[in-house]
């Protein structure tokens, strides 16, 4: 019986510790601001609706923002973007950001709203 709780009660921990995992946000952003990892979503041509959120690395260099993947799903996300407009997510607590290259194509970066670099990319918005 003794066997049975414990193993109830690891496999309880277990679960809320992954449920914990899976709701956080994964952020990080320098004491200046100017660096910063957030998730970042590539808006495609065919306009699919799945999407995914993927990690990426930023930096901010004057107007423009040097997108870096952290990993080689993310190659098309590297390059250098720029702000073009923000919105509010207040029911998350988040800010998002639309981004564009030079070649015309268009994403989204997400933060949360008490990130250093919030101010930083509210400058550039136009």
């Amino acid at each position: 019986m003794t066997n049975a709780l414990s193993t109830l009660g690891f496999l309880a921990v277990i679960g809320f510790l992954a449920w914990l995992g899976w709701g956080l946000e994964p952020h990080w952003a320098s004491k200046d601001g100017r660096k910063f990892m957030c998730r970042m979503q590539l808006h495609t041509d065919d306009r699919d609706p799945r999407t995914r959120w993927r990690d990426v690395k930023v930096g901010i260099d004057g107007d423009e923002l040097l997108v870096f993947a952290r990993s080689r799903r993310t190659g098309d996300l590297r390059g250098v973007w720029r702000v073009v407009g923000a919105n509010n997510d207040d029911a998350k607590r988040r800010r998002l950001y639309e981004i564009r290259t030079a070649n015309d194509a268009s994403a989204t970066l997400r933060l949360p709203k008490s990130s250093r670099a919030v101010p930083l990319l509210d400058e550039l918005v136009p």
